[in-house]
Parts: C-alpha cells; sequence; structure tokens
C-alpha cells in the first residue's frame, strides 16, 4: 500500500521502499558492498572464463598480455571510470542520461537500450545451457562420458573407452587386432569387416595437394593448395585418394574424424543441432523449459530491483571465485598441465606487428569490463552521490583482469591435460566460445574421480557467473523503461514481470535446431560494432560537448577527484586524444577486415548477414538519425521567431547543453550536505578527501 504523502506532483508514487534512501525517486543500494560486488558481478562474466585464454593462445599467447595491458589502460580504465561516473552523477540509467547531458544525444540511449536487449535475449539462453548441465549433473554416470547412446554418430570418441582399448589389444593376443572405432572397441570379424569394406568412408579425409613456388626448390615455399578426396594410411597421415591398397591393417579413428562424447552430447543432444541457420527446425522442450527456469530466476531476483540484486550479488559475485580457486588447485596437478600452461604463457612477439593482434585486445577490454553496454551507468545510477568511484574502478577494474589472467591458467591445465591423453598438440583440443565451457571441460570431468560432482561444481560457477552480468543487463532495460516512464515505478514488480516474459518468448528461437547458429549470430553482429561504436559516441559526448573540464568539476564534487596540474594534463590528453582514437581505429580496422561470420565450417548465407547489418546499425544508426531530426524539427520551430543565425544559437544552446535534471541529483545531494553540516569539513561530504591535492 501507499500513502497519499507519497505522492508526488506529477501523479506518480514514490515507492515506500525508497523513503529512507537519499534517492527517495529511484531508491539506492542498501549496503556499501552491493555496487562493488553487483559491478564486479556485471564484468566478471562468462567471457572470462572461456574467450580471455582462447585469444591468448590465438594472438601469441603471453605477447597479447602487451596489447591487452595497454588497451587496459588507454580504453577500458578510462571508459569504465566515465560511465559509473556519470551515472552516479546525474543519477539516470543510460536511456535518459545522455538526453539530459545533452539532448542532441537523445539517440545513445535507445542505442544502449536495444543493444542491451540483444544481449540480454542470448545471454539468457546461455545460462539455459548451464541449467540443463547442472540438472544433468545429479546422476552416477554422467550422459556424455562414452557414445553408447543413440545419438552419437560413428566417429563418436570417448577417451576412457579408447584408453581400455589400447590396454585390451596390448595385453591379449586374442585381440591384438581390435581397433577403437564406431564408438567402441571393435574385435569380431563381422565389425571389422564393416570398416574394411568401407575404407574411403571410415578413413576418408581431404588431401592438400602442396604447388610450391619453385617445383625444383620446396624450401622456396607453397604458392597455393587444391583440395582433394584423400585416405588416411594411419590415424595421422592423409594421402591422396587410391593409395588404399597400401593400408595393411585396420586402426583406430584418424585424429581429425574424432568426435569426441562431450562435443556430440552438446550438439546432438542437448542443441540438436541443425545443418545451418535455414534449418530453424522445431522448439527443443528441454531448451525451451530451462530458458523459462532462467527468466524465472532473472525474475525472483530483480522482482524488487536493486533492493533484492543487491543481496543476491553477495553469493553470486563470490562463489565463482571459491569455484574458480578449487578448480584451478585440480587443474594445475593433471598430467600434461605444464603444457597447457607452457603454451599460454610463452609469448610470440613476432605477433604484435599484426594490427589484428592489438583490436582483438581493445574490444576483450570492452567486453571484459562491459563498457559501453549500459549496465554500469545502471548499476552507479543508484549509488549515493558521493561514493568512491576511484576506488570502485580501481577494485573492479583489477579485479576483473585478474580473473581473466588466472582463468587462463585452470583452462590450458585442462587443454595441456587433454592434449596429453589424446595424444596430440595443445592447439588441436584448443577450442572458441562455447567449445571450451560446454565441451573441454565437460569432457575433462569424465576422467577425474567423482566426476558428477566436479560437473555441478562447473555449471554451478557459470550460472552465477551468467546471472549476474544478466542482472545487469535486465537492470538497465528496467531502468530505461521505469526512467522514461517515472509514473510507473509504483509497479516495479509488473514491469519486471512483463520484460521477463517477453524475454523468454523472443528467446524461444533459440532453443531451436538452429538456435546455436542464431545465438552466435547475435553476439557477432549485436554485441560487437553497436558496443564499439557507443563507446567512442560516449567520449565525444563527455569530452568535448559536455566538456572535460565540466566532466572534472563534477568528478570533484562527487569524490573530491583532483589528481594535480600534471596529472591532470595527462587525464586529458587521454581523454580527449587516445582513447577515442584508438577505438576509432579498431571501429576502422574491424569494418575494413569484415568476413562473412563462419561457424566451424559452416558459413553463413548472405541474408544472413545482410540481416546482421540490419541489427548492428539499428544501434549504431540511432544516434545520427535522432540527431538529425531533434536538430532539424527544433531549428524549424526557432525559426518561426528569429532570424536564422539566432535560430541556430538557439538551437546549439538547447541541444548541446545539459538540461536542469543533468544537476538534479547533485543539487538535492548538496542541499543534504548543507543540512548535515557536511559542508563545513571543505569537502562536501565526500568520501575520500585524500585524493584532494594543491
Amino acid at each position: 500500500m501507499t500513502d497519499e504523502k507519497n505522492k508526488k506532483g506529477d501523479g506518480s508514487i514514490e515507492p515506500m521502499e525508497y523513503q529512507d534512501d537519499e534517492n527517495q525517486e529511484r531508491g539506492n543500494w542498501t549496503g556499501k558492498l552491493d555496487f562493488l560486488l553487483s559491478c564486479l558481478g556485471y564484468a566478471v562474466g562468462l567471457g572470462n572464463v572461456w574467450r580471455f585464454p582462447y585469444l591468448c593462445y590465438k594472438h601469441g599467447g603471453g605477447a597479447f598480455l602487451i596489447p591487452y595491458t595497454i588497451m587496459l589502460i588507454f580504453i577500458g580504465v578510462p571508459c569504465f571510470f566515465m560511465e559509473i561516473s556519470i551515472g552516479q552523477f546525474a543519477a539516470l540509467g543510460p536511456v535518459t542520461i545522455y538526453s539530459n547531458m545533452a539532448p542532441l544525444f537523445k539517440g545513445l540511449g535507445f542505442a544502449n537500450f536495444m543493444a542491451s536487449s540483444f544481449v540480454g535475449i542470448y545471454y539468457n539462453m546461455i545460462i539455459a545451457w548451464t541449467i540443463y548441465y547442472l540438472f544433468a549433473s545429479f546422476t552416477s554416470h554422467l550422459p556424455w562420458s562414452d557414445c553408447n547412446n543413440e545419438f552419437n554418430s560413428e566417429f563418436c570418441f570417448s577417451i576412457t573407452d579408447y584408453k581400455n582399448c589400447l590396454e585390451l589389444r596390448d595385453n591379449s593376443t586374442e585381440n591384438s587386432d581390435a581397433i577403437y572405432h564406431m564408438g567402441r572397441c571393435l574385435s569380431n570379424d563381422d565389425d571389422l569387416a564393416k570398416i574394411r569394406d568401407n575404407l574411403t568412408h571410415f578413413y576418408g579425409c581431404t588431401f592438400e595437394e602442396k604447388f610450391y613456388n619453385n617445383p625444383l626448390d620446396k624450401t622456396d615455399g607453397v604458392n597455393y593448395t587444391l583440395p582433394k578426396p584423400g585416405i588416411y594410411l594411419n590415424s595421422t597421415d592423409c594421402v591422396e585418394a587410391g593409395r588404399e591398397n597400401e593400408i595393411q591393417s585396420l586402426f583406430d579413428i584418424p585424429n581429425s574424424k574424432r568426435r569426441t562424447a562431450a562435443q556430440e552430447y552438446f550438439q546432438k543432444s542437448v542443441l540438436v543441432q541443425s545443418n545451418g541457420i535455414e534449418e530453424m527446425g522445431s522448439i527443443q522442450w528441454h531448451l525451451a523449459l530451462c530458458l523459462l527456469a532462467a527468466w524465472i530466476v532473472i525474475f525472483c531476483c530483480l522482482i524488487k530491483g536493486i533492493k533484492s540484486s543487491g543481496k543476491v550479488v553477495y553469493f553470486t559475485a563470490t562463489f565463482p571465485y571459491f569455484v574458480l580457486f578449487i578448480l584451478l588447485g585440480r587443474a594445475l596437478f593433471l598430467e600434461g598441465a605444464i603444457d597447457g600452461i607452457r603454451f599460454y604463457i610463452i609469448p610470440d612477439f613476432d605477433r604484435l606487428s599484426d594490427i589484428s593482434v592489438w583490436s582483438a585486445a581493445a574490444v576483450q577490454i570492452f567486453f571484459s569490463l562491459s563498457v559501453a553496454g549500459g549496465g554500469l551507468i545502471t548499476l552507479a545510477s543508484y549509488n549515493p552521490f558521493h561514493n568512491n568511484v576511484v576506488r570502485d574502478t580501481v577494485i573492479v577494474c583489477l579485479g576483473n583482469c585478474l580473473t581473466s589472467f588466472i582463468a587462463g591458467f585452470a583452462i590450458f591445465s585442462v587443454l595441456g591435460f587433454l592434449a596429453h591423453e589424446l595424444g596430440v598438440d595443445v592447439q588441436d583440443v584448443v577450442q572458441d566460445g562455447t567449445g571450451l565451457a560446454f565441451i573441454a571441460y565437460p569432457d575433462l570431468v569424465t576422467r577425474i574421480v567423482g566426476a558428477p560432482f566436479w560437473s555441478f561444481l562447473f555449471f554451478a560457477m557459470l550460472f552465477t557467473l551468467g546471472l549476474d552480468s544478466q542482472f545487469a543487463i535486465v537492470e538497465t532495460i528496467l531502468t530505461g523503461i521505469l526512467d522514461f516512464a517515472p509514473q510507473w515505478r509504483g509497479k516495479k514488480t509488473l514491469i519486471v514481470g512483463i520484460v521477463c516474459i517477453v524475454g523468454f518468448f523472443c528467446g524461444l528461437p533459440l532453443t531451436c535446431e538452429g538456435g546455436g547458429y542464431v545465438l552466435d549470430f547475435l553476439d557477432f553482429y549485436a554485441a560487437g560494432w553497436p558496443y564499439l561504436f557507443i563507446g567512442l559516441t560516449e567520449l565525444i559526448l563527455v569530452c568535448y560537448v559536455y566538456g572535460i573540464e565540466n566532466f572534472m568539476d563534477d568528478l570533484y564534487n562527487i569524490c573530491g577527484f583532483n589528481p594535480g596540474l600534471w596529472c591532470k594534463t595527462i587525464f586529458m590528453f587521454v581523454y580527449l586524444i587516445i582513447s577515442p582514437l584508438l577505438i576509432l581505429v579498431i571501429l576502422i580496422v574491424d569494418w575494413s577486415q569484415y568476413t562473412p561470420l563462419t561457424k566451424d565450417e559452416y558459413v553463413y548465407p548472405w541474408a544472413a548477414n545482410a540481416f546482421g547489418f540490419v541489427i548492428a546499425f539499428i544501434s549504431i544508426l540511432a544516434v545520427p538519425i535522432v540527431a538529425v531530426y531533434l536538430y532539424g524539427s527544433t531549428l524549424f520551430e526557432n525559426s518561426k521567431n528569429h532570424q536564422m543565425s539566432d535560430a541556430l544559437k538557439r538551437t546549439n544552446a538547447e541541444l548541446l547543453r545539459p538540461t536542469a535534471e543533468w544537476r538534479k541529483n547533485a543539487d538535492r545531494a548538496k542541499r543534504q550536505d548543507a543540512r548535515n553540516g557536511n559542508n563545513e569539513s571543505g569537502f562536501e561530504g565526500r568520501d575520500n578527501p585524500g585524493l584532494v591535492t594543491d
């Protein structure tokens, strides 16, 4: 129930739960650690576990840490600090904050809202996968431990069964001809005859015929290669077709044709994956139910907004670290782990001359710190006005990057173990994206004593990692709606429910047989270029339109931030030149090096890629389209009563200067400081006066 005295002048109702907060209209975090843990949980997500380690491998191992650190300093930290500072200063969400900082940039709020909506749809699908694996772990025998399932193919490979087959072959004269094929150990004549009668099927391969620059001197390099049908003579050597008669005895599944039991379980049982995005197929109800469960969890945790999610993060933000260190401790002592770690950290400095390495480092920093997604502004908007943003920036940025680095040791220890078990090089077991989380690690736990326990622990970690990030994504959407229509704040539970229901139905296509292709499609187009563009536009808005001096004045009012003349010069140079220039270069490089999206060997059709451009540019073009419309309409109205020169001046003043709403929170804090007598201290209530220097 609400009281009449809580009714505001515009007819909206102030929720009773906010009456004791500094900001009674929107509410504040309840505890001092609520924001810090929420921010850390938002920044530290699923990508820290699989994306960062993979990029290190792909771009020169330890050498990748050099551009990564540079991009952290010149892009990650400045943008992170800027977003939580403006969010805390104005106490507004991303949908309304830009239109109040400079109305001409109103479209930036829409871009943020749309980008968060697209990401929220597919991100919760990944959480749904972790829920499915959590339930699948409640068993004494994990379903991806062997190849004895109906969905397994002829090339399914179980390392446990393979080792048992080797032992049988080596220790028994009766089974000396046994081979591992068709998902099991074959030793009787009928099974072996099936292989012998169809060698091109079971041992077929693609032979790459090489054409050298100088046919007489093969050391001069290869000019080009031509793929041709081939045949394996043993488990590793592929030669041109027609040499089948050279196979003296049958052998195990060739290495490159092996499909691990965990891989087939994920693709054939969990996803029921089709051959492409053109074949969407039907809804897989086991995934639909898990997606529903994921949205129900989000609803329950956000039912009271930050008042409920701020308490949940005390567990969800800390539990992953507990599990990560347990898994790291276990992985480091696996046989072959040192090979994986060596592969991870030994630098290849020759790769630093490749511009794509620097671009990948910058993009990873953007994703890793969750910059430009709107979530940081949303979370910071619920802070008390004088919260220490400098301290929070240092803690979250360092914590996030250290988490990525430590996760790399855990992941590559596992990959080193898998390479040792399979008898291949580490690079042959490295997989990108979801492959590390839903194939490589599940494959590992099947060979550890107490496999169901380790499986449950790992997917519980992924579940909590995903939840924290999804909290902030959905809260960004909610904050945008409620800031746009503040009269609905008294019905926040209803709005949360509607958002979750809409999110569930929008996510249903991802539960179809072609849903995995849609997820990768959204991840590539909805979360890449839009975020980079939003980050660049934010820097232009804050540093050039609003003014870097005004921004620094606001920082001083928030927390007494006054770094001194020398540091201030560096601070301004980074914000005015380095950060926006780096992001602009990254965007240009990404666009110039664009290639159509692929998934393993599947190439997305041109229509899908064209639609991907539409999704990406819905967010990007919102900024200039809204700006042109606002400028044109405002100029037209002003020109009715003024000459064109005066109309232009009035239009610029209206659209490029902050509104009264922008400083409303600062004025509220100033009045509260005066009531509390904080002005007498000379620091206006700031919590870190030590930062003030002469």
